[in-house]
Formats: structure tokens, C-alpha cells, sequence
């Protein structure tokens, strides 16, 4: 198996990061490719089992969209090829429609991959932690963002909340997904958190691996689940 790490020395803000980690403890023989950002990445020539990217700075964000418009058909090439792809924290704004930076005052087009429009707002700031549903599994985690999107997720959605907000405040519904392409704005990082949903994602990619500290991760995964689902815990 083949996993491609995007932008690492730059996209890597809130521990991200520690996806990659996690699943290289998964998967002892998996191939890790880091894909600096001054190079071609490995999915324009081949074909990874998956790929990673994690948050970054908002001048970061917008130098990743216009590099990575040059390779918008592949990656849209891959997502039919279901291909899985997990763009974690603001890393997931990219596949919208459009990006208003407006502390900035400053707009950009996105990949455009839903009809989903971003607002990012410096002086908003929104901390929180979410427990919900995403198919079979139920998926915890913590979300620190200046953006809010707009628009109609709810036939794209990743999450189906229980607790916590969507894609908005008024959304019961988070992030976006089209085949194996998973936007969300959780942080985290957001695998090894969810042992099971990792597994997921390795079966996806063709992976028969299981987590990595398998029993110690779904013992904490289940006290965290636990916690969220007190409604004394403070969302």
C-alpha cells in the first residue's frame, strides 16, 4: 500500500500530522510518500492507495489551491477511481467552491468539488468538539476554525451529528464526501481518535491491517465516546 502525504513541512498545524504517524504504525509495510511542496506530487504520474493532507495558515491555503488547481482533473480522476483522500482542518476548504478571506478582503475560487462556499473570519473564531455518525462508524472529534461554510451538505455530508455542528452553526451535518474524497473540518488528528473508522478507511484502500495499539486505542475511544455523550460535557 501507497500513502501520499501532502505539503507536510507546511500543512501541518494542530497535529494533523500525527494521521500519517498513526497509520504508519498501522501499516508497517505501507509505502509513505511526503510530497514536499515544491515537487510534483506522486498522484500525478501514479496512483497512491490514499492520501493526507492536513491545516495550514490562510496564505498557506491559498498558494496550496492555486498549486493544486494545475492538477484538478487528476484529483477529480481519482475520486471517481475512489481513491481515498482525507483533507483534515482547513485543508478541507480547498475542495470548495470559493474561499472569502474577509478580515483580508479577499476572495479565491476553490477546486470547486461542491457547490459549498467558505468564510473565513479572523476575528470568529470557533472551538468545539463533535460526536456523530459516519456510516457504520461513530466518530469523535475536536474542530478550532476562523471558517463557516455556506451552503447544502446534506447529500454530501461526512458526519451526521448527534452532538456538535455541521457544516454550520445551524447544520447538523459535517463536512462533505464524494466517494472516497473526505473533507472535514475535525482536527485532532482525527485517527488515532477513531481506531474503528480507521480500519474503515484502511479497508478502503485495500488495507487488511487493524489499528495500531489496537486494544489500548478502542479502550480510549470508548471512554472519549462516553464523554461526548454526557450531557454534562461541555460542547
Amino acid at each position: 500500500m501507497t500513502i501520499e502525504v501532502l505539503y507536510p513541512e507546511i500543512c501541518n498545524f494542530y497535529g494533523d500530522s500525527q494521521n500519517a504517524e498513526y497509520l504508519k504504525a498501522c501499516c508497517p509495510d505501507a509505502t509513505f510518500v511526503y510530497t514536499a511542496f515544491d515537487e510534483v506530487p506522486y498522484f500525478v504520474t501514479d496512483k497512491p492507495d490514499m492520501i493526507l493532507m492536513g491545516s495550514m495558515s490562510e496564505e498557506t491555503q491559498r498558494r496550496v489551491i492555486e498549486k493544486l488547481l494545475h492538477y484538478k482533473s487528476r484529483l477529480s480522476e481519482l475520486c471517481r477511481m475512489d481513491t481515498v483522500m482525507l483533507f483534515t482542518g482547513n485543508a478541507a476548504d480547498i475542495f470548495c467552491r470559493n474561499i472569502d478571506y474577509v478580515t483580508e478582503n479577499i476572495k479565491v475560487e476553490g477546486l470547486g468539488f461542491f457547490d459549498i462556499d467558505a468564510r473565513t473570519d479572523w476575528f470568529r473564531r470557533v472551538n468545539g468538539k463533535l460526536i456523530g455518525k459516519a456510516g457504520c462508524n461513530i466518530v469523535v472529534g475536536f474542530r478550532s476554525q476562523f471558517a463557516e461554510y455556506i451552503g447544502d451538505n446534506s447529500h454530501c455530508y461526512f458526519i451526521e451529528c448527534e452532538r456538535g455542528f455541521g457544516l454550520n452553526e445551524n447544520s447538523q451535518y459535517e463536512g462533505m464526501r464524494k466517494n472516497n474524497l473526505i473533507c472535514t473540518q475535525l482536527l485532532g488528528p482525527i485517527l488515532p481518535l477513531n481506531p474503528s473508522f480507521t480500519e474503515y478507511l484502511l479497508r478502503l484502500a485495500g488495507s487488511k491491517d487493524e489499528a495500531a495499539f489496537r486494544e489500548e486505542a478502542l479502550e480510549a475511544y470508548r471512554k472519549r465516546v462516553e464523554e461526548f455523550r454526557n450531557p454534562d460535557t461541555v460542547f
